[in-house]
């Protein structure tokens, strides 16, 4: 007999099986064989097929089967979820230290120019008040005073305003 021509699982068969302890003594082989046979293709039996639509599903078992899949659908949707998460909050903490970094050597650059700054300040003091510079503290006696501009009239808006056509030519800016 042909191995594919075979059933894997067993089939009822109308003989019922011989009690193997009367038999006494049996070889393994024996025993195997004394086993029911196999109906084959050619014996004339036909073949079931069997069809899972003929098969009603009770309730319960969709239910369980609906509730399998949309946990499924669920638990996919949470992975996907979580990973959206994780990596955002990875790219915020990223984009978060580059600012804070670039904002730690902002301020050290203030720093710096604060003292550069007053160091500047410093020196120009100390060179106005050498005498060689010429320089000479204020005082009442070497200021000048200025007297006001004399006040003007405004123009009006509609005097001078310049004709539509060359506003209209002239560019806004650039």
């Amino acid at each position: 007999m042909n191995a594919a021509s075979r059933s894997v699982l067993p089939q009822k068969s109308p003989k019922r099986r011989p009690n193997l302890h009367s038999q006494g003594t049996a070889s393994p082989a024996a025993q195997f064989s004394a086993a029911p046979s196999m109906p084959s293709r050619t014996s004339g039996q036909k073949v079931e097929k069997l069809n899972p639509a003929s098969q009603s599903i009770p309730g319960w078992l969709r239910s369980l089967i609906f509730l399998q899949r949309g946990s499924d659908f669920l638990a996919l949707l949470l992975c996907a979820t979580t990973l959206a998460l994780y990596s955002w909050t990875v790219y915020t903490q990223q984009q978060w230290t580059q600012a804070y970094r670039e904002l730690e050597a902002l301020r050290r650059n203030e720093r710096q120019l604060t003292t550069t700054n007053a160091i500047i300040k410093d020196q120009l003091a100390q060179q106005a008040e050498r005498p060689a510079t010429g320089l000479v503290n204020p005082s009442r006696d070497n200021t000048i005073l200025l007297p006001p501009a004399p006040q003007r009239q405004f123009l009006t808006a509609g005097s001078q305003t310049p004709a539509k056509e060359s506003v209209a030519k002239t560019p806004l800016g650039y």
